[in-house]
């Protein structure tokens, strides 16, 4: 029986060391791409550094993930520098190998995030983005910008786009940072605690995944969030409740945006989204709740 060849760019990161087992038990050939291969093996599973390392001339299905974290380093311009070019540059050389293979996978799906939509300058967050809200002027929103028509210049590949929120899954991810205070009663609420928390299961993630690239569709980006509107404050009370704990301190905001500048807006602003055409399509969330994703989480 053919199995359908995947590759992955960034194969090796958060998300990737998910998506290549899942792949797996789905009856796919997985091509990993990564500076640093896992360990694991599999007799449907290959690893390389390089596009020319290659072996395989058809590729039916392509995941594009490789980009560093966003959340890791203050940004500095050498920092912001860093972020936008080890996305593009990856997607630069994705595209640019399969143009002159001549391979055009049934379908590429492409990373970004949320980022995209920017943020509430007034934080009123009375709007809720759909994937036709504009993009802003700042540098999360130009970030995703700059890797998203980076994809999607090549109008002879079938790309796709999705926009993350924050992915929550154990043994990675940013769910341990943001759940640490609150497991030692430390700090609960940061700033008035009304900023959105746009988020996603990892396995909804996995899901949704397959489902883009197994499904027709005309649509070109895809917002991959949990359904549920939830603010800064609710997380941490919906989590407290799941850990048992009572975390006492609040932390000003004036804090972050001292330590961290420009990046404060990660953790302090942002907007609302809803995942309306994945939803249009007919996708069904495992995890539609922070409630019931804490619960399996934790």
């Amino acid at each position: 029986m053919y199995k359908p060849v995947v590759l992955i760019t960034g194969a090796s990161g958060f998300i990737g060391s998910y998506l290549v087992p899942y792949l797996l038990k789905r009856d796919f050939q997985v091509i990993g791409i990564s500076r640093k291969p896992q360990a694991q093996t599999h007799p449907d599973l290959s690893w390389i550094q390089h596009f020319d390392e290659l072996k395989h001339q058809t590729i039916d299905y392509v995941i594009n993930l490789a980009g560093e974290s966003i959340a890791e380093g203050r940004w500095s311009e050498q920092r912001k520098q860093k972020l936008i070019q080890s996305r593009v540059k990856m997607t630069e050389a994705l595209y640019r190998y399969l143009q002159q293979r001549q391979i055009f996978p049934k379908c590429i799906l492409s990373g970004s995030a949320v980022g995209y939509y920017g943020i509430d300058a007034l934080e009123q967050w009375q709007q809720v983005c759909t994937e036709e809200s504009p993009a802003q002027n700042i540098f999360m929103s130009q970030l995703c910008q700059q890797w998203e028509q980076t994809a999607l210049a090549d109008t002879q590949q079938n790309t796709k786009i999705m926009r993350l929120g924050i992915v929550f899954g154990r043994g990675g991810g940013i769910l341990p940072k943001m759940l640490f205070p609150i497991k030692w009663n430390l700090v609960g609420r940061i700033g008035h605690g009304r900023q959105p928390v746009v988020w996603v299961h990892i396995q909804d993630v996995l899901r949704a995944v397959e489902f883009i690239l197994t499904h027709e569709t005309e649509q070109k980006v895809f917002n991959v969030v949990a359904p549920e509107k939830v603010i800064q404050s609710q997380f941490v009370n919906i989590t407290a409740v799941s850990l048992k704990r009572h975390p006492l301190l609040s932390m000003p905001a004036w804090v972050f945006k001292s330590l961290l500048g420009e990046q404060s807006q990660l953790i302090l602003n942002g907007q609302f989204v809803q995942p309306k055409a994945l939803q249009q399509a007919g996708f069904e969330f495992k995890f539609p709740t922070l409630k019931e994703a804490l619960n399996d989480l934790l």
